[in-house]
């Protein structure tokens, strides 16, 4: 049995948790608190934090998606298999940022404002930019999310943003399509391996909006994701990676039969009739997207069979063939509607007056 000092047992256990060998619950109480981290680990301890990193980041690929057989392209041509089948085995390697990440963590109370900037020095690997995603996944819908939100590594980090867009408040991303070059590397397998569970949190996004009452939230949250869309769109397609926004069309298949109404039903009425509009127009971000997608599909269907993008276009087409024509004028409907019947109202309110008639 390996030994270890209880305040490297505390670390460990944390990065047990980050990379989905436990739960939030078995943790809560260490990111609450504050604790002493060792600045030199036991050689045992380092030992078992590196088979932890390298073992569980491994398996939370596996189960966040990396299992399935899917359906891919590599330099033009489709593959099809599990993760593991379609690419080479994945280059993970951690750099000092992991660890330093890590006992941060543990070292701040994340749920109480003004906790102390976590500085960190150079280029993440893709594996540390894993961890961070997995460190967002961790805390997401709980007090300390905002901890990490408001973090320069985390705010740098455009998977970060393309998974958690609602945990950085109101500041816009300053990201463009080169902060996505790293993450479509070699194959791109880390978006691969995470487009379902994209899928499902970007489809949670957009039902969340039900219940958010405040206009400037609903706002702050549209900008973030049109910011982070047109940046990642923008990615693929340069690319020639069309494929890795599937995880759009995913989201928004189930959601179409939704009245428009549903994603602004939460807004206060005690708001302005003009703020509310301005959050409507907001909440379509996503929406709006789609519209974009649906050029491309448009683009796809053109292809001939003697073209040389013949095969890239029928998977697409395929994949995308359930949500089809009819989903994007659903979802070009849903954004006319967010953006103009609030509008429509605010503008025909008379204006007040600041007098009263003899």
């Amino acid at each position: 049995m390996i030994r270890v000092a209880p305040t490297e047992h505390s670390l460990l256990t944390l990065a047990r948790a980050v990379v989905g060998m436990g739960q939030y619950a078995s943790v809560e109480d260490l990111l609450r608190g504050i604790h002493t981290v060792p600045r030199r680990f036991s050689p045992p301890a380092l030992q078992v934090l590196r088979d932890t990193l390298a073992k569980g980041s491994v398996l939370a690929l596996a189960r966040a998606g990396g299992w399935r057989r899917e359906r891919s392209l590599h330099e033009g041509q489709v593959r099809s298999g599990r993760l593991w089948e379609r690419h080479a085995p994945p280059p993970l390697r951690f750099s000092p940022l992991t660890l330093h990440v890590l006992r941060w963590m543990l070292e701040q109370p994340l749920t109480k404002l003004g906790v102390t900037p976590l500085e960190v020095e150079g280029t993440p690997t893709l594996a540390d930019e894993w961890l961070l995603y997995l460190c967002c996944r961790l805390v997401a819908g709980t007090h300390c999310a905002r901890a990490l939100g408001v973090q320069p590594v985390f705010r740098r980090s455009a998977l970060c943003w393309l998974g958690f867009p609602e945990q950085f408040g109101t500041t816009r991303p300053e990201l463009d399509a080169a902060a996505f070059t790293p993450l479509l590397a070699d194959g791109a397998w880390l978006l691969e391996a995470l487009r379902r569970e994209l899928a499902q949190r970007w489809r949670g996004l957009e039902e969340s909006k039900r219940s958010i009452a405040s206009p400037a939230e609903a706002m702050a949250l549209g900008a973030a994701q049109e910011a982070v869309l047109a940046a990642f769109l923008d990615a693929v397609d340069a690319a020639g990676r069309r494929d890795l926004a599937g995880f759009l069309i995913d989201a928004a298949r189930p959601l179409m039969d939704q009245p428009a109404s549903r994603w602004v039903e939460g807004l206060s009425s005690s708001a302005s009739l003009s703020s509310r509009a301005e959050a409507a127009r907001a909440s379509a971000a996503f929406l709006r997207t789609l519209g974009r997608l649906s050029r491309w599909d448009a683009e796809h269907r053109a292809v001939r069979f003697f073209d040389d993008d013949y095969d890239t276009a029928q998977l697409l087409l395929s994949e995308w063939g359930t949500f089809g024509e009819a989903g994007f004028r659903r979802a070009e409907d849903h954004a006319r509607e967010l953006a103009t019947s609030l509008t429509s109202a605010a503008a025909a309110v008379p204006p007040s007056s600041t007098g009263s008639a003899p």
